[in-house]
């Protein structure tokens, strides 16, 4: 039987849930496929005035973004606003923002291993794939490693390894989404039992178009 690779229309990838702001949209994102919504626990932990009750998770509520005022291009300002950045982390932020200006999308699948990667075992003929509810459609696929490409736009040197768990940090905050490209988030494997310590060496990330349009500068609690 021919190898059905991740990333191809047969077995597009799933992406990771953004934040939803409104009450049907955070429904759906917990009840479609058995997926429960994904809280962003460093940008809910880190802002003051800005979470409504949840009623499935009464805890810790849900960011509210739609309580925030209306902004253009703030994406700027919402990353060195943040107290709760690191240095590195805001020049990669703006780095990967100007990436996706440049190529006009939001979204983007990178390289983010230091292993030789054959792109070939991903995606098909026509291009890689996502999902995102009930659409499918075609992602670029950026051949360079991001470590590279972030160590040269920003004339330092990151390793791979601390580049990924910056990634994860910056997903908590919400100013991306990463999507991991596995079998466990392909459309084939969500549903089924896999193993959590899957390797991915492509990554699908997002920026958040929620940051450039909503103004979080006043909203940031204090660092201590």
């Amino acid at each position: 039987m021919k190898k059905v690779n991740l990333g191809s229309t047969k077995n597009p990838i799933v992406l990771k849930n953004k934040h939803q702001d409104i009450e049907s949209e955070k429904y759906y994102a917990r009840h479609k496929n058995g997926e429960m919504y994904i809280h962003r626990p460093l940008l809910q932990t880190h802002t003051i005035n800005n979470h409504e009750l949840d009623n499935d998770d009464p805890e810790s509520g849900l960011f509210a973004f739609h309580k925030l005022r209306d902004d253009q291009d703030c994406f700027t300002k919402n990353v060195i606003s943040n107290p709760h950045l690191q240095p590195l982390e805001v020049k990669i932020l703006l780095a990967l923002n100007e990436f996706f200006q440049e190529h006009c999308s939001y979204e983007m699948v990178y390289i983010c291993s230091s292993n030789i990667i054959n792109l070939n075992n991903f995606g098909d003929d026509e291009g890689f794939w996502v999902a995102e509810g009930n659409t499918e459609s075609l992602v670029e696929v950026n051949e360079v490693p991001l470590y590279k490409l972030l160590g040269k736009a920003l004339n330092t040197n990151i390793s791979n390894e601390k580049l990924n768990k910056i990634l994860i940090r910056l997903d908590s905050f919400h100013y991306i989404s990463v999507t991991p490209v596995t079998f466990e988030n392909s459309k084939r494997g969500i549903s089924q039992k896999h193993d959590q310590n899957q390797r991915a060496y492509l990554k699908i990330i997002q920026i958040n178009e929620l940051m450039d349009s909503k103004n979080l500068t006043d909203i940031w609690l204090v660092k201590d």
